[in-house]
């Protein structure tokens, strides 16, 4: 059986890649699963000081898998009840919530399509690169689903006016839109997609480990405290660095 992730190190760079091309890297429950493991496996490695995201194939990742259960051969099953909706959710909000959480950076590499949740995963990480040929939408809206578990974080990334017409218009954007409307860093030609986001993964794996970390847990601090508050914050970060070198 094929494994839906794959993971190797090359030094202190971990990479992880989607692997079910055949599907564009919909998330279904083992993926998400072993996605969420790996990440949290990640964030408690001292060996590891940056992650790199990316997808096998031609497509980053298309989001949900809503044909799970049918490509598994399964029977209709009668309608989830309040609780287990209300569980899904729980997972889902925390699942995309893991990048924010990590102090390990994360560099998400996206050719080709990100939808939904799949746009969702990569706008959550620190750096993305996108090929030229990458394509970034939301369809929840059309297919008759709020968009509940990505709405909090393009909100937080790109602002509610950009957020809502991403949301609510379900229009597809370019490489260039996105990269326009801060939704990623960099726009390369596909074929140095990967070479770039190993540059940047080993630029930021030289530098010392603490301060990288520290440096991404005050910007997460900092984008939901007022300035005085911030500023705060990273007198006390700085202070720490200091005083525990």
């Amino acid at each position: 059986m094929t494994e839906p992730l794959l993971a190797r190190d090359s030094g202190a760079i971990r990479y992880l890649t989607l692997n079910r091309p055949d599907k564009r890297n919909a998330l279904d429950d083992a993926l998400t699963r072993a996605l969420a493991a790996a990440l949290r496996a990640a964030e408690d490695d001292p060996g590891v000081a940056v992650v790199v995201l990316a997808g096998a194939g031609p497509a980053f990742c298309a989001g949900a898998d809503l044909g799970q259960r049918s490509d598994a051969g399964e029977s209709p099953r009668p309608p989830p009840g309040a609780r287990a909706i209300a569980t899904r959710l729980d997972h889902t909000v925390r699942f995309y919530g893991t990048i924010q959480r990590m102090d390990t950076p994360v560099i998400a590499a996206v050719q080709g399509y990100a939808l939904g949740g799949g746009a969702n995963l990569a706008v959550s990480c620190d750096l993305v690169v996108a090929a030229d040929d990458a394509m970034f939408g939301y369809p929840e809206v059309k297919l008759g689903m709020a968009a509940a578990g990505v709405a909090p974080t393009l909100v937080h990334q790109i602002g509610r006016k950009a957020a809502f017409e991403l949301l609510a218009l379900c229009e597809y954007i370019d490489a260039q839109r996105a990269l326009a409307i801060g939704m990623v860093n960099r726009v390369v030609p596909a074929a140095e997609l990967e070479a770039t986001a190993q540059t940047l993964a080993e630029r930021l794996a030289s530098f010392h480990p603490d301060a990288l970390r520290l440096t991404k847990q005050l910007i997460r601090r900092a984008a939901d405290l007022t300035f005085t508050q911030a500023l705060e914050a990273g007198r006390d970060i700085g202070l720490a660095m200091q005083l525990f070198r």
